[in-house]
């Protein structure tokens, strides 16, 4: 889950054109959406929203692929009425904007739940624990968040038995989300699929062993007779790593985590310099 207040990643330099090389034959935009689609909480750019418009005309789905939970998509769809479904909470959820209504959900077994929390609690002492579900937010005491509003809060003694969980979310007090990640995998092994969107809110996020943006975004695609090549992808984190990387083509933001930039095949100017506008517009016209 992608905190709005943290500052984006130094931009790269020295970009080639990325409309350039924006391929033909695309069939659906997957996009992530904080540090993509948008900077800092603010609405989706007036020229982005124009060019998702462009590619919607062509023919081409525009599908967000985000980290965010369902109480934070109302902001995509008051941008762009017209979108459909989007991919939400990593891939936990397949949610339709227009109908809103859930499509999909894989939620974590309640098993499983017990013995993660379980283990964190006997090898991460420090850590206090989230829980996104499929009816809101809840919260241990001690979880910094930025909308303490939305969370109900909860006695850690409970947490083992908490139902319809589609993301677990935890904290540790550091701000260094790439060493929290790499201590969280090395505790839980493949229990559950752990990973971050932003590498200085020290807040890592946990879904269902094997749910991730591209096995969800490829589920949707395969019922839709869209094959991965004919699939171009957006994103900045390494939430996004996997969907880039099944995606025929890609694309890191210029202020996207180093891991990302390495995964894709090409970089889009960070949001504030443009974004994938360009890119975007040039796929359209190029159906």
């Amino acid at each position: 889950m992608t905190d709005p207040s943290a500052p984006e990643q130094a931009h790269a330099t020295a970009l080639p054109d990325p409309a350039a090389r924006a391929p033909a034959g695309v069939r659906l935009i997957a996009s992530d959406v904080d540090g993509t689609l948008l900077h800092d909480w603010q609405p989706i750019p007036a020229p982005t929203v124009a060019a998702i418009r462009d590619c919607l005309s062509a023919g081409i789905p525009f599908v967000p692929v985000t980290g965010r939970p369902l109480r934070w998509l109302a902001p995509i769809h008051a941008s762009v009425p017209e979108l459909g479904p989007v991919i939400c909470a990593n891939g936990s959820i397949v949610y339709d904007l227009a109908q809103a209504r859930v499509l999909t959900a894989h939620t974590v077994d309640g098993a499983v739940l017990r013995d993660f929390v379980g283990l964190v609690r006997e090898r991460m002492p420090a850590a206090v624990l989230g829980f996104e579900t499929l009816t809101g937010l809840l919260l241990e005491p001690g979880f910094r968040t930025r909308f303490p509003a939305d969370a109900t809060w909860i006695d850690p003694a409970d947490s083992p038995e908490v139902r319809d969980v589609v993301k677990v979310i935890l904290r540790t007090g550091s701000r260094d989300s790439d060493a929290i990640l790499a201590q969280v995998r090395e505790v839980i092994g493949p229990v559950l699929h752990a990973t971050h969107s932003n590498p200085r809110n020290g807040l890592v996020e946990l879904s269902a062993n094997g749910v991730t943006k591209a096995r969800t975004l490829a589920a949707w695609c395969t019922e839709a007779g869209i094959t991965a090549d004919q699939v171009a992808a957006f994103g900045d984190m390494p939430n996004d790593i996997e969907m880039l990387e099944w995606a025929g083509h890609s694309y890191a933001m210029a202020n996207g985590h180093p891991d990302v930039l390495a995964a894709a095949d090409g970089i889009a100017p960070a949001v504030l310099d443009g974004g994938i506008a360009e890119v975007l517009r040039t796929i359209a016209a190029r159906r």
